[in-house]
């Protein structure tokens, strides 16, 4: 079969959604690494425990400001791409090669400033890859089966993330900075190389002609006001995002300095672990769910799983009580991840500007990280100041205000859904009501 042949499958197999899912592996094992363990490692050391919180959050949020902008913009120029093998793959691969010196420096450099830099050139190459990538579902997967596809993607990035935690954990707690670093990279490497072997992308459709830049522009924003279900989905899931990382980015620290642990990296993976195993036994189920009973409810059912979960870490006294509330989030992630990726991809604009759309998601994702590190960083150093010991408190806290207003938001979707009748965003009772006259 030609490298470039058609791929879109009626009943796509497991092993097809396995394969298309392999680069997510080593994207999110990147992540899971440099944000979960190397800078709450060594930035720290850096900078000192009074400015850590704000430190963290600034590095975060710049990086992932600048991966708003190009994630977006990467999808959108793979969009018109005519390459021969592909208009996917050329940028996935180009973004990994432009990532592997940045993760060097990383793992080398003893200054701030030089790690700044290096974490904000692994997001522009990162998210280079990442933009095309998203285009990869739609382009492939009958919308039939996305809710399927979205919860193996889900999966990946879970079992990616949990990996690279643990993997750099055990790395930065034997004080193995580099090797933790040199192992993102061959990791990220292996994954690019399958997925430039297994997946086979359809021949390219036809050249469409495009206007001016501005004209393009006033194009894609009138297509957002006329589909606001789309933009309102990215509101809700931007601030999930934000409770989300509220606790993962600072959830060594609380576990080493909140509750005293003196091995903080391994009992951060395990709290981890136990959310992400959750999550992936969750999401395939929740995929086949969503296919059949509609995407937001399982959105809003995960999101108040981690409202629920939140409001119970504010209170967590041990180790024991911090896993057995973080499980709740766990199970909600798993439920969110296989449907709200899933709706996105039903209510994208306009699908022949897939890698555009499915980038603009990241401005959710990312943005979510960045303003969640950025805020419940600089509550962490203010409470602390103000009333030491209980900065992590705040920072939970702040993680259950965002679920709960991405519940709320998640409502105004279901009021602008402007997909067709039988779209599985909704409810069936819901389509069927929708097709009555």
């Amino acid at each position: 079969m030609s490298m470039n042949a058609p791929v879109a499958e009626s009943r796509p197999s497991g092993w097809f959604f396995t394969r298309i899912s392999l680069f997510w592996v080593g994207l999110s094992f990147m992540w899971g690494a440099v944000n979960i363990q190397v800078l709450p490692s060594v930035v720290p050391d850096m900078v000192g425990s009074d400015l850590q919180g704000t430190a963290i959050g600034a590095i975060v949020f710049v990086g992932l400001a600048i991966a708003i902008v190009v994630q977006p913009f990467a999808g959108a120029v793979s969009d018109r791409a005519r390459f021969r093998m592909g208009r996917r793959r050329p940028f996935m691969l180009a973004g990994v090669l432009f990532v592997i010196p940045f993760l060097v420096v990383i793992g080398l450099t003893p200054y701030y400033w030089l790690l700044f830099l290096a974490v904000v050139g692994v997001q522009v190459g990162g998210n280079v890859a990442h933009g095309p990538y998203q285009g990869v579902i739609p382009d492939q997967v009958p919308p039939p089966a996305r809710g399927r596809a979205s919860g193996f993607f889900g999966v990946a990035n879970l079992i990616g993330t949990i990996l690279g935690a643990a993997v750099a954990g055990q790395f930065l707690a034997e004080g193995q900075v580099f090797a933790a670093l040199l192992t993102i990279a061959v990791v990220l490497v292996a994954m690019s190389v399958l997925t430039w072997i297994f997946v086979r992308e359809s021949p390219p459709p036809p050249p469409e002609t495009y206007g001016p830049v501005w004209k393009e522009v006033r194009r894609r924003v009138r297509e957002l006001r006329g589909k606001q279900a789309f933009v309102w989905l990215m509101g809700s899931r931007l601030l999930f995002f934000m409770g989300l990382q509220s606790m993962d980015n600072f959830l060594q620290l609380f576990i080493g300095q909140g509750l005293g642990d003196e091995s903080p990296e391994g009992k951060t993976t395990i709290v981890l672990g136990t959310v992400l195993i959750l999550a992936v036994l969750t999401s395939i189920p929740a995929g086949w769910a969503s296919d059949r009973f509609g995407r937001l409810r399982l959105v809003a059912t995960g999101t108040c799983l981690g409202l629920g979960s939140a409001v119970l870490l504010v209170f967590a006294q041990d180790f024991i009580q911090v896993v057995a509330f973080a499980s709740l989030l766990g199970i909600g992630l798993g439920l969110f991840t296989a449907a709200d990726w899933a709706a996105a991809i039903d209510l994208v604009p306009d699908t022949r500007a897939a890698g555009l759309y499915m980038g603009l998601t990241n401005v959710a994702t990312a943005g979510g990280d960045a303003l969640a590190t950025l805020s419940a960083g600089i509550a962490l150093d203010v409470v602390n100041q103000l009333a030491p010991g209980y900065g992590f408190r705040a920072v939970f806290a702040l993680m259950g205000l965002y679920f709960l207003l991405s519940v709320v938001v998640l409502g105004k979707v279901r009021a602008h859904v402007h997909a067709a009748p039988d779209s599985r965003v909704l409810a069936p009772e819901a389509r069927d009501a929708r097709q009555q006259p």
